[in-house]
């Protein structure tokens, strides 16, 4: 078999290159805020501020409506209390109106009064 000049033999185990670890040259150093501040341009700065302005309308305007619905909630809750007290006065002057057109009745205070009641003549008021 032919063999391998000794630049053009491989061995089994292939060297790894040695991995090192570099430090970086510089470090960043922290920035104060007003320093920030001035890497930020008019127009950001603006449209931050018109965002906040938005959400702090907002945020009035959703209170003011909860405020505003529980208003109307409320009142249709005096309202609907209002019908239901007419709702039963009307009732209950039907059932006395029942109560005093009954012929019975009639013919009890007739007779108290000392009156004749012809049959014939009475009739149901409506």
């Amino acid at each position: 078999m032919a063999e391998l000049k000794n630049d053009q033999q491989r061995p089994f185990d292939y060297a790894r290159p040695e991995q090192t670890t570099q430090m970086p040259d510089s470090f960043d150093v922290f920035v104060s805020p007003a320093e920030r501040l001035k890497k930020v341009s008019r127009i950001e700065k603006i449209a931050v501020v018109g965002l906040l302005l938005m959400l702090i309308a907002t945020a009035v305007l959703m209170v003011n409506m909860r405020n505003d619905v529980s208003k109307t909630q409320n009142e249709i809750s005096n309202i609907q209390s209002q019908i239901d007290e007419k709702e039963k006065t009307a009732t209950q002057l039907q059932q006395e109106k029942n109560e005093l057109s009954r012929s019975d009745r009639l013919k009890e205070i007739a007779e108290k009064a000392e009156l004749k009641i012809n049959d014939e003549n009475l009739r149901k008021v409506k």
